[in-house]
């Protein structure tokens, strides 16, 4: 038997064992891939389809990542933080504040070792740049980096490049020939 099809084979084991026993996912869509060391707190994430997850992520807050997500190694989605305005009362005593979910539209990349806080929606097509600290929302299509993230430019020139870009993708998810992901799992 050829080395890559088992390669592949044991890509989509693990990837149905992981979904079923270790991660307790709400949803999880076609093609999803969770790379090694990985931490999702249970019944916080919902993924679509095509959905690439990187080793050593953490996603400790409610989650939903759009089709043709990526998260790149070391990405933190973090949720709400320990309060810290009860006077007389110790802050690792004083509970958590409201996590809001953290919402990741269609097509996006998130580079390496980037920190999403709660309550983030980060728009479609939008480009987050490696080391990143997301505190506020992305717009649609700009690419946004630094500490905290701020735009650095737009995606697309102009409105015309962005439908073109937009029709193809529905044509990916309509017409599945059209598009191979190495880590498909249906």
């Amino acid at each position: 038997m050829d080395v890559n099809i088992l390669k592949r084979l044991a890509k989509m084991l693990r990837m149905k064992l992981i979904l079923a026993f270790k991660y307790k996912v709400k949803s999880a869509g076609k093609g999803f891939y969770v790379g090694r060391r990985v931490h999702i707190r249970k019944e916080c994430l919902e993924a679509q389809d095509y959905v690439f997850i990187g080793s050593k992520c953490r996603i400790a807050s409610r989650t939903k990542l759009g089709n043709f997500v990526m998260l790149a190694s070391g990405v933190s989605l973090v949720g709400g933080d320990h309060r810290m305005d009860r006077r007389g009362v110790p802050m690792i005593f004083s509970g958590r504040g409201v996590n809001r979910p953290i919402i990741v539209e269609d097509d996006v990349w998130v580079g390496h070792g980037t920190v999403i806080m709660h309550g983030v929606t980060i728009g479609e097509g939008a480009i987050v740049a490696a080391g990143s600290i997301v505190t506020h929302n992305v717009n649609p299509y700009t690419i946004v980096g630094g500490n905290p993230a701020k735009e650095i430019r737009r995606r697309f020139s102009s409105e015309v490049e962005k439908e073109e870009h937009r029709a193809k993708l529905k044509t990916y998810r309509e017409d599945r020939k059209l598009w191979f992901h190495p880590y498909e799992i249906e």
